[in-house]
């Protein structure tokens, strides 16, 4: 994840300040999620830059979503389930933007 991309997400997220520990921890959450989401959708065509849009904001959506509820169970406030954009964005990788299933990315 590059200084641009990490200030992106922060931004996104309306966060103003991490220590080192802190910024470590959103990039392992971005990339378990870029993971996640290749998992569930499956190959994805990078070379579109509508599905390269998608898949950004399906990550960022769901880092918000774990940095939010990191953890096992909160007393007072009850955690949220998976955003509805969420799913909705995944659908889309998964049956508009169908890659190569060889590709790395």
């Amino acid at each position: 994840m590059t200084k641009e991309e990490l200030e992106k997400l922060k931004r996104y997220l309306r966060i103003d300040y991490l220590d080192d520990e802190e910024e470590n921890d959103l990039k392992n959450f971005y990339q378990r999620a870029k993971i996640s989401i290749k998992n569930k959708v499956g190959h994805i065509d990078f070379s579109n830059a509508d599905a390269k849009e998608q898949f950004e904001q399906a990550c960022a959506l769901l880092v918000e979503h774990w940095y939010d509820n990191r953890q096992a169970f909160r007393i007072g406030n009850a955690s949220y389930e998976i955003p509805h954009s969420l799913d909705s964005i995944l659908r889309e990788l998964r049956y508009c933007y169908v890659g190569d299933s060889n590709e790395t990315n």
